[in-house]
């Protein structure tokens, strides 16, 4: 009998399949019940041509137009980077002059949820712990704020003795208005976001930054707060003790309070897509999806980050369609100011190609997959708050950094975030609960304490996309109810607040 290796089709009109393992040069695979002959190595994740294409011709993953080829290739052939070029920049420019020429009335911006509520089946609540402003956090942490890059060493001691997360600053001193407004709101929403139960501030004594100005934007939503000064303090090491001790007296206070019902629709999830490999739009960023669908579904609210734009096609209504527009305008003008081309000069990534990805068309696709078939209803700047139900887009357009994403989407309010990764990334957040779902399965099993949920089932037609994202959606519930992430485990609590709206966050 034939042994044939596996690869997959995404969509019949596709010219090209994807391998799922390592094709050798002269085996074969079936795509669609025709059988192809690798005539060479094709790594795994990578792309093999269905048929010829001539030069110039189209490449179609997706149902969609991702590249051009650049040479005659045959049948069988590999193809990536040395015989596609990628027109993303082009088609980009296309795209968005179709939809500015576009009528008001000429789309339809209706919201069509996935699922009905009722099939669903989902509680009406979780066990959180309820706030004195209205909001409920699914954790009750005691976080440690450094307010000046000279307190930031006094504050991971403390957190280190204690055993909670701190936040810690670059600067915080001698900043411009713009990026200082941006420091001191990253301050504000780590004191005020849902999840957190109190906190101690920690300063130098003669840095920028008001501690009573922050503190009491803090108490005003009935949080407990206590300043310490290090030059007020007597030191450095009198600091510490004083800071251990405030932390461990917040600690019992947290401990005391137990979990009650609050509403699932008040829950605020996230989806984001980190380090894209070969399996990530195949398999974690759909499942990913699916759950903010279900969620959606259910009355729920949902945020992500939106800083590079979009289309109309995602939009709730016209006039954020056009906003999508301006702000996708401002990034793409940003980014050609830099390098002369735009974002497909530095993306997909060297990481992002080894894994198959070959044009910033196939990783964008890949990538919105995360968000499901949401329509966003606002556009929030970063630091509001997520208004209500649905979905909501946050204005941030400083990246090529996984930490700016999710302290971006933490700054909003959101209570957990579903971070895919495709090559495995420990990052956590010092305030919101981070699941990692990776579609690797080498990910999977060498990365495992880091990892929370494995998709690679979908990839074998093992799981359906909506038992996968039943699964996982499961495991958010019982995260949401207590149970501890990997990340949580490894007491990973990153912070880093994006403090431009430029790609490079320098204005």
């Amino acid at each position: 009998m034939k042994i044939y290796k596996k690869s997959m089709l995404i969509e019949e009109s596709d010219n090209v399949a994807v391998a799922v393992e390592p094709i050798q040069a002269g085996e074969c695979t079936l795509v669609a019940g025709e059988e192809i002959t690798a005539n060479e190595y094709i790594k795994e994740g990578h792309k093999i041509a269905r048929t010829d294409i001539e030069k110039g011709a189209e490449i179609i993953k997706y149902g969609v137009h991702i590249g051009v080829a650049t040479q005659f290739i045959k049948k069988g052939d590999w193809v990536h980077e040395h015989n596609v070029y990628d027109d993303f920049e082009e088609i980009n420019r296309e795209q968005r002059a179709y939809y500015r020429s576009m009528a008001p009335d000429a789309m339809d911006y209706t919201i069509h949820h996935k699922y009905k509520k009722e099939e669903l089946g989902l509680p009406e609540t979780i066990m959180g712990y309820k706030r004195a402003d209205g909001s409920f956090g699914i954790r009750n942490q005691v976080v440690v704020i450094s307010l000046v890059q000279c307190s930031n060493n006094a504050a991971q001691r403390i957190s280190a003795a204690c055993n909670v997360p701190a936040t810690f600053v670059d600067a915080a001193c001698g900043e411009f208005p713009d990026r200082f407004e941006r420091t001191r709101r990253g301050f504000i929403t780590t004191g005020t976001h849902p999840n957190t139960f109190g906190v101690v501030l920690l300063s130098l004594g003669c840095q920028q930054t008001d501690p009573e100005d922050v503190a009491e934007e803090i108490r005003k939503t009935g949080r407990p707060v206590v300043n310490i000064s290090i030059q007020a303090d007597g030191g450095v090491t009198k600091a510490i003790q004083d800071g251990i001790a405030a932390v461990e007296d917040l600690k019992r206070q947290a401990e005391a309070q137990k979990r009650e019902p609050c509403p699932l629709s008040g829950l605020i999830i996230g989806g984001y897509n980190g380090g894209s490999a070969w399996t990530s739009g195949l398999s974690a960023n759909p499942v990913v999806g699916e759950a903010i669908d279900m969620h959606l579904s259910a009355g729920g609210r949902a945020v992500e980050v939106c800083g590079r734009g979009g289309y109309p096609t995602t939009a709730a209504s016209y006039e954020i369609g056009m906003r999508l527009m301006d702000i996708g305008d401002f990034f793409n003008e940003d980014c050609t100011r830099r390098g002369g081309k735009g974002l497909s000069q530095v993306n997909p990534t060297p990481g992002n190609k080894a894994g198959g990805l070959t044009t910033m068309t196939e990783k964008n696709l890949g990538s919105f997959k995360t968000q499901g078939h949401r329509r966003i209803l606002g556009i929030l700047d970063c630091g509001d708050p997520v208004p209500g139900a649905g979905a909501w887009g946050i204005n941030q357009a400083q990246g090529a950094n996984d930490a700016y994403a999710s302290t971006t989407l933490a700054m909003s309010g959101c209570h957990i975030c579903l971070f895919t990764t495709g090559r495995g990334n420990p990052i956590g957040n010092a305030c919101m609960t981070t699941i990692k779902i990776t579609g690797n399965p080498q990910t999977a099993t060498a990365l495992e304490d880091m990892i929370d949920y494995s998709a690679a089932p979908m990839l074998y037609g093992e799981l359906s996309l909506q038992e996968s994202g039943r699964e996982l959606y499961e495991l958010l519930l019982r995260v949401a109810n207590g149970e501890e992430t990997k990340a949580e485990k490894l007491g990973d609590y990153s912070w880093t607040t994006p403090h431009g709206t430029s790609y490079n966050g320098d204005y």
